[in-house]
């Protein structure tokens, strides 16, 4: 959903046509959950690589308009039962088009700090989205606010059925979406075997 938020699409305008790769951080203050939670299960949920980094995956791909091609995940080692150490991770992305994304997702933090914040650097700007509620561009030594707020669930939902009803192309391909689940594996394969992987 969140490559159809109106932050998001304004920024991709703003990077598209530059002719050279993308920096991307995207920090996420994901919060403890439990152990025992249902989304921490992986036969239910998934647990929080498969069900929650594949949307950050998504919007890299949908700001660089490439593939993820290697990925390179490492998590914390804490010996505390209470912990689940894939919940505090730092993953590294390269893309088909040379771009690099980098996803620091944490549950070790503090819930009062807003949960999400992308970083894209490229062609002589900077692009800030902070937690899909403003953003900033910084091109040409100013700094325009983005006052842009959701995070494209609305804008996803009427796209979707728009192309359904037409007949036409569905706002994401299959091929995106494919590698965005592939990548998501690898990164618990990288995981396991302490190296990079290719997607």
């Amino acid at each position: 959903n969140r490559r159809f938020a109106p932050v998001a699409v304004e920024l991709k305008q703003a990077f598209e046509g530059m002719g050279e790769p993308l920096v991307i951080n995207y920090r996420v203050n994901g919060g403890f959950i439990p152990k025992e939670h249902w989304t921490q299960n992986e036969q239910i949920g998934g647990g929080r690589i498969i069900g929650e980094i594949c949307h950050f995956i998504d919007l890299m791909q949908f700001f660089t308009g490439a593939l993820p091609e290697t990925v390179f995940a490492q998590c914390i080692g804490s010996a505390s039962n209470k912990i689940k150490n894939d919940d505090n991770i730092a993953i590294n992305i390269r893309f088909t088009d040379g771009s690099i994304g980098n996803i620091v997702y944490v549950a070790n933090g503090d819930k009062s700090l807003p949960k999400e914040r992308v970083e894209i650097f490229g062609g002589g700007k900077v692009g800030i989205i902070h937690d899909f509620k403003t953003g900033e561009l910084f091109s040409g030594n100013k700094n325009k606010v983005l006052k842009l707020e959701g995070k494209g669930h609305k804008q996803e939902v009427t796209r979707f059925l728009d192309a359904v009803k037409q007949g036409a192309a569905y706002p994401i391909s299959f091929e995106s979406i494919y590698a965005t689940t592939k990548a998501t594996f690898k990164i618990t394969d990288s995981l396991y075997t302490g190296l990079p992987q290719t997607i």
